[in-house]
């Protein structure tokens, strides 16, 4: 009978997740792409005179305001965890 090859666990930091300290830039990152795309958007949206563009801009406006928002509570949460674990 074969014997069973047995993997040996090792404790440590959990490689898959990335940690605290590298998801706050991110974060950052991408709160300040969606403000800007959202700022950019609603500058479009009062210059433009067509009805239908109007229309885009103000919608596209909206929804790059509330993933900003989406980010915005997520880099407040990550800041309490990162205050709280000290």
């Amino acid at each position: 009978m074969a014997k069973k090859k047995r993997t040996r666990k090792t404790r440590g930091t959990n490689s898959r997740f990335p940690s605290l300290q590298s998801k706050i830039p991110l974060v950052v990152k991408n709160l300040l792409l969606f403000v800007g795309l959202a700022v950019v958007s609603f500058i479009l949206f009062s210059l433009v005179k067509n009805d239908f563009l109007m229309r885009f801009f103000n919608v596209s406006a909206m929804v790059f305001g509330f993933v900003a928002v989406a980010f915005l509570i997520v880099l407040l949460v990550l800041w309490i965890m990162k205050f709280v674990k000290k």
